[in-house]
């Protein structure tokens, strides 16, 4: 069976697979040699490291920092009413970021499969899922995912009341405190390669990422679709600022990225596009591929660790080459 093109022009191959022209590319700080011109196109460009993504997750975050957020006085005891709001503050954000996601894509289909990655639709009538539906068990398990979120959340809140966290503000050491938030994402991904790599060792995927690895033809809620314990280790991101001195904006910055990501990384598109012109690139092929192979790309674009350890694709005919000869001498 040969490739085909469908309604949008785009070339598919024999199972219904989509891949850009472009090959994976890694954040260009860590190229070299790089130059000044390739630093400052990927610094300020678009799509770059601040727009549109950053930008968005920082103005969400500021947004529900100053007016989401209760009083930092009720939070020196552990009540349950400032910690039901943070949970629901966090729940509202979730549902509204992921589902505006999940309904221009699938339920509204505004852009058709112009840049889907694999031809399909989400599944239904599956036993594999919940209740038989894709979407229905990830967006479950996404929720689950807030709660726990919100869990870590209320208890560095806390600390942060009765200053028992190292702190650091604006007003005390500016450098820092914008330095910090623009190395977040640096550190979310080396701690997201790191765990998990941790969860595929074989006894922790078959009791706990499988959960997350049955979606292979993922959509916006399958990012958060994970088992518990999977959830409590990918927000142990949240732990650093037990250890580095953090405003609470830092905390709150790097839990709504590390929450509203996967929505992103797992739309299953590679841009989003409005008006059949106005387009936003994501660049996501990277972790599509890992659900489509399992054994590469299990981090991110901005440090480049997949590389470093030997487990990167670039999505190229190349690439898929050499896995699957790697597969056949295993």
């Amino acid at each position: 069976m040969t490739d085909t093109t469908d309604e949008h022009g785009q070339t598919r191959d024999r199972r219904g697979e989509w891949r850009p022209e472009g090959r994976v590319r890694f954040m260009p700080l860590f190229d070299w040699p790089t130059t000044p011109r390739a630093l400052a196109r990927w610094f300020f460009g678009v799509p770059g490291f601040l727009l549109p993504w950053f930008g968005l997750y920082l103005g969400l975050t500021i947004i529900a920092y100053l007016f989401f957020t209760p009083d930092m006085a009720r939070m020196v005891t552990l009540q349950r009413g400032w910690m039901l709001e943070i949970l629901t503050r966090n729940l509202v954000m979730v549902g509204l970021f992921t589902g505006a996601l999940h309904l221009w894509l699938y339920r509204w289909r505004g852009q058709g499969r112009r840049a889907k990655y694999n031809a399909n639709w989400p599944a239904e009538r599956d036993k594999r899922f919940l209740f038989n539906n894709q979407v229905y068990d990830n967006v479950f398990w996404s929720n689950i995912g807030v709660v726990i979120w919100s869990g870590f959340e209320v208890l560095l809140w806390w600390g942060y009341a009765n200053q028992a966290l190292p702190f650091s503000d604006l007003a005390q050491n500016p450098v820092w405190f914008v330095l910090w938030l623009l190395l977040m994402p640096f550190w979310r991904n080396f701690h997201f390669y790191c765990i998990h790599r941790l969860i595929h060792w074989p006894p922790l995927y078959r009791t706990v990422h499988y959960l997350h690895h049955k979606n292979v033809n993922v959509g916006p809620w399958s990012g958060m679709a994970m088992h518990p314990v999977e959830h409590a280790l990918y927000f142990s991101c949240l732990l650093i600022h037990l250890v580095v001195p953090s405003h609470p904006l830092h905390m709150m910055f790097n839990g709504v990225t590390t929450a509203l990501g996967p929505g992103v990384s797992h739309s299953g598109f590679d841009a989003l596009v409005f008006g059949g012109r106005a387009e936003i690139r994501k660049e996501k092929l990277m972790h599509y591929l890992h659900h489509r192979y399992h054994s590469v790309n299990f981090g991110e674009s901005a440090v480049p660790m997949d590389k470093w350890f030997g487990s990167f694709h670039d999505g190229s005919s190349e690439a898929d080459a050499q896995f699957r000869a790697r597969r056949a001498g295993s």
